[in-house]
């Protein structure tokens, strides 16, 4: 009087074909299972999933698996993220900021994941995950603040300004790198591999901080100070979309 997983497995494909495309995410572990699946809907004439594989997600030093009983809930895992995330907060301005801490752990936990290729295992440490530093959604989240509060400064933006002042070879680098984005989510969407997303709009989040740190841009003269608020402006923009595509949200301050 009742199915088994292939049965149920088969339903929830037809269910999803009848919605449109069908894409299905699985461990590495279920490949085999899973080319038995697709023969049996092929039997039915119906078009198999397109399925992305993952290697397993490493925590510690423990897989996130309920077969040896060492379960690790999703709903605990978020929310150590969230109390850490808010320690970091508290360590580094002395306040507590639950909104900004939910934003930045859910985007900690989405993008260590995410950028990772399909083929490797992914370890997860807090502490890397969290970091201000290196190749975190932190990092990438602080540059987009960074540039908010550059163009709030700013207060107005002058959409004419002269574009051909950007002659920097920092500037020629970022704007050859905003120019690669369009192609970049095509090659993403298309392999179904977000984490060239994820490297990409780290690449940029470190670019624009090299940027930064090299070339004033508030206290640049005028013309030049305008086309360099344009460009931020389009950086800015390109780290909203590409964390958007990832499921992260972007904080206007941190």
């Amino acid at each position: 009087g009742t199915s088994l997983y292939p049965l149920r497995d088969i339903a929830y494909n037809i269910d999803k074909l009848s919605k449109g495309g069908n894409i299905v995410i699985l461990g590495e572990d279920q490949k085999l299972y899973y080319e038995q699946i697709a023969a049996v809907l092929k039997e039915l004439e119906l078009k198999p999933p397109r399925v992305v594989h993952y290697s397993f997600i490493l925590l510690q030093e423990d897989k996130m698996s309920t077969r040896k009983g060492n379960l690790v809930l999703l709903e605990d895992f978020m929310k150590e993220a969230v109390n850490k995330a808010n320690d970091e907060l508290k360590k580094r301005y002395n306040k507590i900021d639950l909104s900004s801490a939910k934003a930045i752990a859910y985007g900690a936990i989405k993008y260590g994941i995410l950028k990772v290729s399909l083929e490797k295992n992914v370890v997860f440490e807090w502490k890397q995950a969290l970091s201000f530093e290196g190749e975190t959604s932190p990092y990438i989240q602080y540059a987009y603040a960074r540039i908010s509060s550059i163009i709030k400064k700013a207060k107005k933006i002058n959409a004419k300004a002269d574009l051909s002042l950007l002659k920097e070879k920092e500037e020629t680098e970022l704007i050859k790198l905003l120019h690669n984005f369009p192609e970049l989510i095509a090659k993403a969407t298309n392999e179904l591999r977000p984490h060239l997303i994820a490297t990409y709009i780290y690449s940029l989040a470190q670019k624009f901080n090299e940027y930064y740190h090299i070339h004033q841009i508030l206290k640049a003269d005028k013309e030049i100070r305008d086309a360099r608020i344009l460009l931020i402006c389009a950086i800015r923009q390109v780290i909203k979309n590409g964390l958007n595509l990832l499921g992260i949200d972007v904080l206007e301050r941190m």
